[in-house]
């Protein structure tokens, strides 16, 4: 039963909102933190990972297939995307919308954890060595975009997510309020730049992440 105007005024002007308040406290259980940028130093394990990656890289041209939901399709001598293929793109993503749309956030999070772990350690010399010939771009400048900066994208993503579908508005009794995240009714088209691969990895991880939060 609602209380009458006055009455109602009253009983949350006399109501200790310390407890309500704590609601909204940004905790979380997730721990990350900034992906520390290596020097390369002369002799260092880093600097000798990245110079087999790049010997392996030279004189020859990496073939990248479009992958369209588990399909990988290769067009040849054609760089560009033909509509038709674009819209089987869309399908496809239309297609497995469903099933990631209920797949729970944390276990969505834990994928793009599992991605940064990956750029982190084993394949961090693979993905410096391809930027740096892809783009023309220093061991530094590659280290804090294709490195530092994609991984943090991964890991503080995850991190956010996670606490931002724990979030629920605050309640005043008697009434209840609540939010629930659902995910968009078509899909995100993530155009990505050539000569940034830290913005291109975020483009599309984002939206995929944060699906249900659309």
């Amino acid at each position: 039963m609602l209380l009458p105007a006055p009455a109602l005024r009253r009983a949350l002007l006399s109501r200790p909102w310390t407890g309500a308040g704590l609601r909204w406290k940004h905790t979380s259980s997730l721990k990350v933190a900034n992906e520390p940028v290596l020097a390369f130093t002369q002799g260092s394990p880093e600097r000798d990972a990245l110079q087999k990656a790049l010997k392996d890289l030279k004189g020859r041209t990496e073939a990248i297939p479009c992958v369209v939901g588990d399909e990988e399709v290769w067009t040849s001598d054609v760089q560009y995307q033909v509509s038709s293929l674009l819209n089987k793109a869309i399908e496809a993503a239309l297609a497995a919308r469903k099933e990631w749309d209920l797949k729970p956030i944390a276990d969505r999070a834990q994928i793009f954890l599992k991605a940064a772990d990956m750029l982190s350690g084993p394949r961090r010399a693979e993905i410096l060595a391809k930027t740096m010939v892809g783009q023309g771009k220093t061991v530094i400048q590659a280290e804090i975009d294709a490195a530092a900066e994609l991984i943090d994208f991964f890991r503080f993503n995850a991190k956010y997510a996670v606490e931002l579908e724990g979030q629920q508005p605050i309640s005043v009794p008697p009434s209840t309020n609540s939010m629930v995240y659902r995910g968009l009714e078509g899909f995100v088209a993530a155009i990505s730049p050539f000569n940034f691969t830290a913005i291109g990895g975020n483009l599309a991880g984002a939206p995929a992440l944060m699906v249900r939060c659309g």
